[in-house]
């Protein structure tokens, strides 16, 4: 699974990463050394017109059909094994897919018998690209006024290599021609599936403070090796 991460890219980063021609005012956040679900967070959309936009979310996907959007704690990532037949996430999958642009993310695993977390991010500290979903959601009992909530979820898939040392889950991370692929609005299921598959960038860790587990701490020092 993935339930923290940190994106503490740039602007100008993001936009040389990601292609970005739009960047949404609400979507200009602060470096975040600590995403974790029913947050804010920025996802990188294709717009047939305007190219790639740069929107904020909230990291919880509530299905449309939803008739509460607290079922986005429960929603925050999304088995690529499933994603495509499961009611909450095969329409997104079909029609709304996103990148979810990170700096790294945290995993826990039993050392000595104690939780201990680990920094994983790319050897070269180049941006990462989540696979993600995203949905709009809006509480149809105050009617057509009523504000339009944008949500999504990270992908992810049985850990490969040595990333199963650390955990039996990751997100999906897509380079070059997948992640141009998982955007692409005519984009077939095959396609999509093989951007899955494709191989992930290369990856360190290191170990990282516990404070990290606390969801209200921030700042650089989270990410530094301990």
């Amino acid at each position: 699974m993935c339930g923290r991460y940190a994106n503490f890219l740039t602007e100008q980063e993001l936009v040389d990463a990601f292609e970005i021609a739009v960047i949404a005012d609400d979507a200009r956040l602060a470096p975040r050394y600590n995403i974790g679900p029913m947050q804010d967070t920025s996802i990188v959309v294709a717009r047939k017109e305007e190219g790639r936009s740069l929107e904020l979310a909230k990291w919880g996907l509530v299905p449309s059909w939803a008739k509460d959007p607290a079922i986005g704690s429960r929603m925050f990532n999304a088995r690529s094994e499933t994603v495509a037949e499961k009611p909450s996430f095969r329409s997104a999958f079909a029609k709304r897919r996103c990148l979810v642009p990170a700096s790294g993310y945290f995993e826990w695993t039993t050392v000595d018998g104690v939780k201990t977390p680990y920094f994983i991010h790319t050897e070269d500290g180049s941006p990462l690209a989540f696979a993600g979903l995203f949905e709009f959601w809006r509480d149809k009992a105050l009617g057509d006024d009523a504000p339009w909530l944008a949500t999504c979820s990270i992908v992810t898939a049985a850990s490969r290599g040595d990333m199963q040392e650390i955990h039996d889950r990751q997100p999906v991370m897509l380079l070059g021609d997948e992640a141009d692929a998982w955007l692409d609005h005519d984009s077939s299921k095959d396609d999509l599936f093989a951007a899955i598959a494709s191989p992930a960038p290369a990856l360190v860790w290191h170990e990282v403070d516990r404070a990290v587990g606390n969801i209200r701490n921030q700042g650089e020092e989270l990410v530094a090796p301990v």
